[in-house]
């Protein structure tokens, strides 16, 4: 019996048009992914970028400042060493450092810098002094 023949006589149930329209959606959805992937592309360098996320912290003696590290390319950005100065009244008077072992496309980690100065009673500043290309 011929395709035609059948369709003729047995329409198709509706079981069979879900199965159909959600094996197409998917089909359609995939489809869509790749082409927004090829048009974006994932070929931006690594950038590394920090910022403070909350207060700052005194346990005892010691104050901690955490700090996010955002990669916002899409390649991975390895030994990522970031560093956080304290300066009162134009001198640099504590500096800390830290290193992210690797921060993949998109991917945030979390530091945390301790001083024995209040950063309250200076200027605090934060920054990406550099990474590899792995």
């Amino acid at each position: 019996m011929t395709d035609r023949a059948r369709s003729r006589r047995d329409p198709r149930s509706p079981a069979e048009w879900v199965t159909f329209t959600v094996a197409a959606l998917i089909v359609g959805g995939i489809a869509g992914a790749v082409a927004w992937l090829w048009i974006r592309g994932f070929d931006r360098p690594a950038d590394a970028v920090v910022r403070r996320s909350g207060p700052v912290r005194q346990v005892g003696s010691r104050f901690y400042v955490r700090v996010e590290v955002d990669n916002r390319g899409d390649r991975t950005a390895q030994a990522v060493q970031v560093v956080a100065e304290l300066t009162q009244r134009g001198e640099v008077v504590e500096e800390a450092e830290q290193t992210v072992d690797f921060l993949s496309g998109g991917e945030v980690e979390t530091v945390e810098f301790v001083f024995t100065e209040d950063p309250a009673s200076g200027e605090l500043a934060v920054r990406v002094a550099g990474f590899l290309l792995p």
